[in-house]
């Protein structure tokens, strides 16, 4: 199509009546980074807590980049409602592990009516576009695939005589790959972390030889049944042996 300004009318009917406002709901923010971990797997539980502020950090750094463009700016999103976190590929340099991350973060934008109707689109405000510049690129007939902004639905559409079928099969595709990534996410950034540092262990055990960080066992009072399971009182048994040693 060459002139789109012609067709406006035809791809917000695409966006409001076929895909019901498929990409504001939930609206997904896609960041991929990558964390460095030192010492192998040791000291996990310190590198969670590293993950959990990466995560929250650029979770907040898409809140901060999206707000309206009016002379006191609103933010469009809050916090994420469904972080989706996972590693996509770890590769070894000397004792660093180099973990490569892809976090897709679920918003709520608080300016989609019930009806799915973005509610500060140039449509309903009579032209005026308050929308972060970010918004003006979803959909944009010149966003190739990969880039910001591409819609399969809508470059499905392109034409006025594309197939109907073709338009569906498109939606369908969209709706299954946002319904996995939110089922597939957690309602936490800590739990989102978990992952990562299951992820981290399950590759440590098949790729790095390396044993998994053991917890020690609860040392018991002298008079207490030994952890070895023995039955006999701590201070006679692996305690007493300890003891003899020293």
């Amino acid at each position: 199509m060459n002139d789109l300004s012609e067709d406006a009318s035809f791809f917000s009917e695409i966006c409001s009546e076929k895909c019901g406002g498929l990409c504001c709901d939930p609206w997904w923010g896609i960041i991929s980074f990558q964390i460095i971990k030192e010492g192998g797997l040791s000291n996990l539980n310190a590198f969670r807590t590293e993950i959990i502020k990466g995560i929250n950090a650029r979770a907040q750094r898409i809140v901060d980049g999206y707000v309206t463009r009016e002379l006191q700016p609103n933010h469009l999103f809050s916090r994420p409602e469904r972080y989706n976190v996972t590693v996509r590929d770890i590769k070894t340099g000397g004792k660093s592990l180099l973990i490569n991350v892809m976090a897709m973060f679920a918003f709520r934008c608080r300016y989609l009516s019930e009806a799915k109707v973005c509610m500060i689109h140039p449509s309903i405000t009579g032209g005026e576009d308050i929308r972060p510049p970010h918004c003006g690129f979803m959909g944009s007939l010149r966003v190739k695939p990969g880039e910001k902004g591409y819609c399969r639905i809508i470059h499905a559409a392109e034409s006025r005589t594309a197939d109907s079928n073709t338009i569906t099969a498109a939606i369908e595709v969209e709706k299954g790959a946002s319904i996995k990534h939110y089922t597939e996410g957690f309602p936490t950034a800590e739990m989102a972390a978990d992952r990562v540092i299951e992820q981290l262990k399950d590759y440590g055990a098949r790729h790095l030889n390396q044993p998994l960080p053991q917890k020690r066992q609860p040392v018991p009072g002298r008079n207490e049944p030994c952890y070895c399971g023995s039955g006999k009182k701590y201070k006679v048994c692996h305690g007493g042996n300890i003891e003899n040693k020293i």
